[in-house]
């Protein structure tokens, strides 16, 4: 056990040094603070780091836009999973804790009571330990953490919907997801869908218990996807809840369906495990990039159909209407975002624009995506 204690003019830098020690050596890493006002860019992870859990609070918004800003730049942009979660500011968040897992198979602990301010690495008085720990108590953080509800973090939510204490800014973020008032579908044509929608959505209680439990079995390899594909069409092909037209049919006899039914199933058992939106999103990114990795095209259309019936409220359908309306208002990607990324991430903007706006009447993502469909229609954006 390490002891750190400041001020310390003789050893202004261990706290630092620490810290520095966490990113280069961590295999996965869990940084929880109850405000973060200053993080510095220049102290890169390791080449060995794969998972990133980093949670701030909200409290009197004393969490800079700023400070938000550079960790989202920190992260590398690709061969890392990223959770960066924002704990609402009604959540009394107080935790000051880094621990991680290293290569060798040890486990180690930061806590004390720095948060991640200039002043708590070096004037203020604080007491802050690194201790050796377990995997039983390394599990136990991280399933602590994991269950923490908490807001995803993007540019978008920062720049927009994050209000910080009025102090002077230190920084500005660019606006990458901006979506107008104007860019969104309205009108009557839009609200006649959206209720359609609605009464679509409402139907697939009806089969989705069925399609999982078909999902599971395929995934641990007791049905063959040939088999899978039967139940799930049987299910799916004239059920009022399909929201798409043709395509399906014709490849997914060939789909390897125990690939994306095991990524279908893991979402959902994790969202069964965990409260937290923040980690449900990081799940859903890496198993959208893992399936881009093995070009398994069901990512796309039947996944997000999927992902859109069971979480309404979270995410959307990625499908051609959707795809010519994000073209259309010309929405940006963050830089270098993986697939998996880009789509959470604006899965997190369109939460924000439901909740904000209400295009058409639009109560969840699942009924948005029928108001995109006649926006994209009428302005002959789609073959009829």
């Amino acid at each position: 056990m390490q002891i750190f204690l400041s001020p310390n003019v003789e050893e202004s830098t261990e706290l630092r040094n620490a810290y520095n020690q966490a990113l280069k050596e961590a295999e996965e890493l869990y940084i929880a603070s109850a405000y973060l006002t200053d993080w510095d860019v220049t102290h890169k992870l390791g080449s060995t780091c794969r998972r990133v859990t980093f949670l701030v609070g909200t409290n009197f918004g004393l969490t800079r836009k700023a400070a938000m800003l550079n960790v989202l730049r920190w992260i590398p942009k690709r061969g890392v999973s990223f959770s960066f979660g924002a704990v609402p500011p009604n959540v009394d968040f107080h935790p000051k804790i880094v621990a991680w897992k290293a290569r060798p198979g040890k486990y180690y602990c930061i806590i004390g009571s720095s948060n991640l301010s200039k002043g708590g690495f070096s004037i203020n008085y604080e007491a802050n330990v690194l201790l050796q720990i377990g995997p039983h108590e390394f599990d136990q953080l991280r399933k602590w953490l994991n269950s923490v509800v908490a807001t995803s973090v993007s540019e978008d939510w920062i720049n927009n919907h994050y209000k910080e204490k009025p102090v002077s800014r230190r920084g500005k973020g660019t606006d990458i997801f901006k979506i107008k008032p104007s860019d969104l579908p309205h009108g009557a044509a839009s609200e006649e869908r959206v209720r359609e929608k609605r009464q679509r959505q409402a139907a697939f209680g009806q089969i989705g218990e069925k399609i999982r439990v078909a999902a599971r079995r395929c995934s641990q390899k007791r049905i063959s996807r040939d088999e899978f594909w039967r139940v799930f069409w049987g299910l799916w092909a004239d059920h009022k809840s399909r929201f798409q037209g043709k395509g399906l049919e014709m490849t997914g006899k060939s789909a390897k369906w125990e690939e994306s039914s095991g990524a279908l199933s893991r979402i959902l058992d994790e969202w069964r495990s965990s409260s937290s939106i923040a980690r449900l999103d990081q799940i859903v990114s890496e198993e959208i990039d893992h399936l881009a990795k093995l070009k398994n095209p069901t990512r796309g259309a039947w996944l997000s159909e999927m992902l859109c019936h069971y979480f309404p409220e979270q995410y959307p359908m990625m499908n051609k209407p959707v795809k010519k309306w994000l073209s259309a208002i010309k929405l940006r990607w963050r830089r270098g975002a993986t697939e998996g990324q880009r789509y959470t991430e604006l899965a997190q903007t369109l939460r924000f624009v439901v909740r904000d706006h209400h295009p058409a009447g639009a109560r969840n993502l699942a009924e948005l995506d029928g108001g995109i469909f006649v926006w994209a229609r009428d302005r002959r954006l789609l073959k009829r």
